[in-house]
C-alpha cells in the first residue's frame, strides 16, 4: 500500500517548467485527497503519508518555503523537482536504489570503498549543519572519550591518529592526547541493547563512569602502559561537549563529543618502560606546551586538539597557564638533598670519601673494599650524567641515576650489600625491586677526585694583548665497576687577569687573609665557578682553603 501511495503522490505533484520558468502549485489538502479517493482510505492515513513526504522534500529544500507556509506545495525550480521525483521513485519502487545493495557493509572492504562511504555521508551532514534554519543542528553521533595528559619537563605527550592518511580534511592534524572513546566491551552491562543504546545518545551518564575503563584500554594500546604497574590517574578537566562534523572513515557525521581528561601520574617502572616505547614508537611524540598550544611542533607536526581549545573559547594564554601549572607525571626525588653540602669521591680505593657542609667535609669513616668503591664510582657517574666511553655487559642506564643489570645476579648481590654497607650514612642506595639502584642524593652535591682533573692555558695567549683568553679543563677518563667514564674537555673564555691571577695561585701558597687570594677567590666564585659546562665536570672547586691557606687544587700547565 506505501508503495502505491507515493506513486499516486508523484502522479498529482506541482509542476516546474523546464524552460522559461512557468510553473504552479498545488495545495497540501488536495494531494491528502487524491490519496483517500484514489485508494479508499482514511483522512489520517492520507494525512499522515503527505506530511512525512513533505518533510523529507523541504529537508531537501526542494519545495519553495512561502509557499508551504500557506499549506501549498511548489518547487523550487526545475532541477528540484528532479530531485523530489528522483526520491519518491525510489520510495515508490522496491527495486530502486541511491546505491548498491551492498554499498553500507562495512567489514572487509577496501580504504576507497570507506572513502566512497564517507564522501555521501560528508555531503549530506556538512548541509546539513550548514543549512540549518537556527545553526544548531542536532548530532545524529555521540561520543565518549577519555583522554590521558602525560606531562614531563614541560613536555606533553601525543599519539598520532588512526585516520591520518584517510582524513578529508587536511588541516585537521595528525597528533592528539593518548586514549580513545568508549566501546561496548568497556561497559559493566551484558545487555547489548542498553550498551548501544547509550553508547549513541546525548549525555548518558552511565556510559561516562566506563570512561576509567576505555583510558585503561587506550593506554596500554597505544603505550603499552598498565595500569597500577606503570601508572595512575585522577581527573583533570571534563571538557564542555564539542560539535563537529567528522569521524574516522567510513562513521563521519555531525557528531557530539563528550571529553575528559585525566592527568596521568607514572610510576618509576612506568617513567622508565614509556622512555623505552618512546624511542621505538614514532607514534609517540613529545609536544613542548608552546607547541601544543599553539597546535604545531617545530619539526612540522600538527596537533589535533580543537576540543580543549574550544573549552577554553580559544584562550591560549589562559590554556598555556592552566599545562605549566600541572603537576608534571613524574618526578624523582632523591632520599637525600642537601644544601651547601659536598660529597667527594676519591679514585683511589684506599682514600677516604668527604663530605659534609662545603667547606667543612671531613673523611667518611667507611671501610669499602676496591670492589664496592668501583661500584660507588659508576654509580656517581652515572648519576651526575657522565658519558661512558665502554659499558660492561647486561647493564642498562636510565635517567636519573638509575641502573638495572639485566641477568647479572652477582652485581646486584654486590649493590645490595655495597647498600647494607652504607646504611646509617648519607649515602643511601636506593633498590627497586632488586631489579634497579642508584645512588639517591642530589646530583649537583656529587664530586670527584681533584686528581681527574687539570688546568691549561697557552703560553703565547698569556703573553698576547686580547682581553679574554681561553683556557682549558680537561677531565681524564677512569674506571668503575660499570665500564669506563669518558673523558671530556671544556674550553672556557676568562679575562687575561682572571687567567694570571689563577697561576699566581697555582704557583705558590696564600694565607687565607691575603688580600690577594681573598680577591681572586671571590672573582672565581662569582664566575668560572658558577659557569653550568664547569659544574657539569663534577670537579668541587678549583680553589680551597685549608688550614688556613688558600691554594689552587688542580694541575696547573702552561702549553705552547
Amino acid at each position: 500500500m506505501t508503495v502505491q501511495l507515493i506513486k499516486t503522490l508523484i502522479q498529482n505533484l506541482p509542476r516546474y517548467a523546464e524552460e522559461e520558468g512557468d510553473f504552479y502549485s498545488v495545495t497540501r489538502d488536495s494531494l491528502i485527497n487524491a490519496l483517500c479517493q484514489e485508494h479508499g482510505i482514511e483522512f489520517k492515513v492520507a494525512e499522515n503519508t503527505v506530511c512525512l513526504c513533505e518533510r523529507l522534500l523541504d529537508a531537501l529544500a526542494t519545495l519553495n518555503a512561502d509557499y508551504l507556509q500557506n499549506g501549498e506545495w511548489c518547487f523550487v525550480s526545475f532541477p528540484a523537482q528532479l530531485m523530489a521525483c528522483s526520491v519518491l521513485a525510489a520510495m515508490s519502487d522496491s527495486g530502486s536504489r541511491f546505491f548498491a545493495a551492498n554499498f553500507w557493509n562495512t567489514q572487509g572492504i577496501a580504504v576507497d570503498k570507506k572513502n566512497q562511504q564517507r564522501e555521501v555521508l560528508s555531503a549530506v551532514e556538512n548541509r546539513r549543519k550548514q543549512y540549518h534554519a537556527s545553526f544548531d543542528a542536532q548530532p545524529i553521533r555521540y561520543i565518549y572519550v577519555a583522554w590521558g595528559i602525560i606531562k614531563l619537563d614541560n613536555n606533553i605527550l601525543l599519539y598520532q591518529r588512526e585516520d591520518t592518511q584517510k582524513r578529508f580534511d587536511k588541516q585537521a592534524g595528525d597528533y592528539g592526547l593518548l586514549g580513545g572513546r568508549v566501546n561496548q566491551n568497556d561497559l559493566p552491562i551484558a545487555d547489548k541493547v542498553a550498551a548501544l543504546t547509550g553508547l549513541q545518545s546525548a549525555d548518558a551518564d552511565f556510559i561516562k563512569q566506563a570512561l576509567p575503563t576505555t583510558l585503561k584500554r587506550e593506554l596500554q594500546e597505544e603505550a603499552g602502559l598498565v595500569f597500577e604497574t606503570h601508572y595512575t590517574f585522577t581527573p583533570w578537566r571534563s571538557l564542555k561537549p564539542y560539535r563537529q562534523v567528522q569521524g574516522t572513515a567510513p562513521n563521519y557525521a555531525l557528531t557530539e563529543y563528550y571529553l575528559n581528561i585525566f592527568q596521568i601520574k607514572l610510576t618509576l617502572e612506568g617513567y622508565l618502560f614509556l622512555q623505552q616505547q618512546i624511542k621505538t614508537d614514532d607514534r609517540l611524540t613529545w609536544f613542548s606546551i608552546a607547541e601544543l598550544v599553539s597546535g604545531a611542533s617545530a619539526d612540522g607536526k600538527i596537533a589535533y586538539l580543537k576540543a580543549l581549545y574550544d573549552d577554553f573559547t580559544d584562550d591560549k594564554a589562559a590554556l598555556e597557564s592552566q599545562l605549566i601549572t600541572l603537576p608534571v607525571s613524574f618526578s624523582s626525588q632523591y632520599l637525600f638533598e642537601p644544601t651547601k653540602y659536598g660529597l667527594t669521591l676519591p679514585i683511589d680505593h684506599s682514600m677516604p670519601l668527604l663530605a659534609g657542609v662545603l667547606g667543612k667535609e671531613k673523611p667518611m669513616d667507611l671501610a669499602l673494599t676496591a670492589r664496592h668503591s668501583a661500584i660507588l664510582l659508576g654509580l656517581a657517574a652515572h648519576l651526575r650524567g657522565f658519558e661512558f666511553a665502554s659499558v660492561e655487559e647486561a647493564i642498562v642506564f636510565h635517567p636519573f641515576g638509575w641502573v638495572a643489570f639485566q641477568g647479572n645476579p652477582s652485581l646486584q648481590a654486590e649493590l645490595i650489600d655495597l647498600a647494607n654497607a652504607l646504611k646509617g650514612t648519607e649515602l643511601i642506595i636506593e633498590n627497586y625491586r632488586d631489579s634497579l639502584f642508584r645512588l639517591s642524593i642530589a646530583p649537583e652535591v656529587v664530586y670527584f677526585d681533584e686528581k681527574l682533573f687539570s688546568f691549561s692555558v697557552k703560553q703565547a695567549d698569556m703573553a698576547g694583548v686580547r682581553t679574554k683568553i681561553p683556557v682549558t679543563i680537561h677531565r681524564v677518563s677512569f674506571a668503575t665497576a660499570f665500564g669506563t667514564v669518558q673523558a671530556k674537555t671544556e674550553v672556557f673564555e676568562l679575562t687575561l687577569k682572571s687567567v694570571g691571577d689563577l697561576h699566581l695561585l697555582s704557583t705558590r701558597q696564600h694565607a687565607a687573609d691575603n688580600d690577594d687570594a681573598v680577591r681572586i677567590e671571590d672573582a672565581y666564585k662569582k664566575g668560572l665557578h658558577q659557569e653550568p659546562r664547569f659544574l657539569s665536570l663534577g670537579l668541587r672547586s678549583l680553589i680551597r682553603r685549608e688550614a688556613g691557606i688558600v691554594r689552587f687544587v688542580i694541575q696547573y700547565s702552561n702549553t705552547k
